[in-house]
């Protein structure tokens, strides 16, 4: 077993689970920072000191949190000064694959290969049908 082959089963195991924190996780509409201290009763300026930042900052978080361009390291280190943790996670979108290992499988460029072949064969009626049929995204 090669690593790339270790590795997938590795990330295949964890899907199910991912798949559900996925549907429970969604972002809030302004933002989990913003949820988080909002829920907790804390202002801006509380987490601006807790944080060693103005409060015009803290909300220049939370702003890009909503858009969607705060980065990883900002999100963290708000999180943290909320006594949270940051988590995330990729996955496939279930529309393309339901696994990372086909996933992998769609990116191949042998696979790809492969597929247009077995259109073109399908085409004068002799396809294999190996290949299984491609999820519509």
């Amino acid at each position: 077993m090669n690593r790339q082959s270790i590795l997938l089963d590795t990330l295949d195991k964890r899907v199910p689970a991912l798949r559900t924190a996925q549907a429970e996780a969604s972002k809030p509409v302004r933002g989990w920072l913003r949820a988080v201290r909002t829920a907790c009763g804390l202002s801006q300026a509380w987490l601006a000191k807790k944080l060693k930042m103005s409060q015009q900052a803290v909300t220049a978080f939370e702003t890009a949190e909503e858009r969607g361009t705060i980065t990883l390291k900002s999100l963290e280190r708000a999180a943290e000064a909320l006594d949270c943790e940051l988590v995330y996670f990729v996955v496939p979108r279930g529309k393309v694959a339901a696994t990372y290992r086909e996933l992998a499988r769609l990116h191949d460029p042998k696979f790809k290969l492969l597929r247009a072949s077995e259109h073109s064969m399908a085409l004068e009626n002799q396809a294999v049908g190996d290949l299984g049929k491609p999820r519509s995204s």
